[in-house]
């Protein structure tokens, strides 16, 4: 029996020194069965970056709005099962879709994921992990970081992303009743600090007053 299919969903624009990589990540999976759909609504096309896989689709449209919105539309693109968040500047593991998926289905949760998460800021070569508590949430402990996330597709449609630039992962997870499984394989991702982050991290924000650093 052929495990169940994975969406790799990637929203991306005007970022072409990091879809090389995202991509490179992907096609470097263990797992058997998974797509990469990525959503462009840069301002020039990355398609010339983008290689002719059958499992790689990529669409160049209108803006979509806010990342909630492009996260929607990668979502009804989306042929599998399962939808892993691939955001286009984080590195995987080769094992990452496998042991999200692992994760998910052994637990019978509806949203997996990691809290605690490593960094990287390439211009000082820096790691550091972030043990993360949000004041701002409901229940602060419920929460996973939002591109470690991996969730049933059945899931997604009857709790699409609102049209949020920020917090639209908080609020699918936080709002929508997740049963909500934490994992600790940390290893298997890293976040990439760069000057074209879509938000500010929690550590760099001075409301976030419990966020720690190692």
């Amino acid at each position: 029996m052929n495990p169940p299919l994975v969406s790799c969903i990637m929203p991306t624009a005007n970022r072409e020194k990091y879809v090389p990589f995202a991509i490179r990540y992907f096609l470097q999976q263990d797992y058997p069965n998974a797509e990469l759909i990525v959503i462009d609504d840069g301002k020039e096309s990355v398609a010339h970056l983008i290689p002719e896989h059958p499992l790689i689709w990529y669409y160049y449209t209108d803006p979509v709005g806010s990342i909630g919105l492009k996260r929607n539309y990668a979502c009804e693109k989306s042929n599998g099962q399962i939808i892993v968040h691939w955001d286009d500047d984080d590195w995987h593991a080769e094992d990452w879709i496998s042991a999200q998926v692992h994760f998910l289905l052994s637990s019978g949760a509806d949203i997996c994921g990691i809290q605690h998460v490593h960094y990287y800021i390439p211009i000082t070569n820096k790691f550091f992990t972030v043990l993360r508590q949000y004041e701002g949430m409901p229940n602060p402990m419920n929460w996973v970081h939002g591109a470690t996330m991996a969730y049933q597709k059945s899931f997604w449609e009857k709790h699409p992303f609102k049209d949020l630039q920020r917090g639209e992962d908080d609020d699918f997870i936080q709002n929508n009743g997740a049963k909500l499984y934490i994992h600790d394989y940390r290893d298997g991702f890293v976040c990439l600090l760069h000057p074209k982050n879509t938000v500010i991290r929690e550590f760099e924000n001075p409301r976030h007053k419990k966020a720690k650093v190692l």
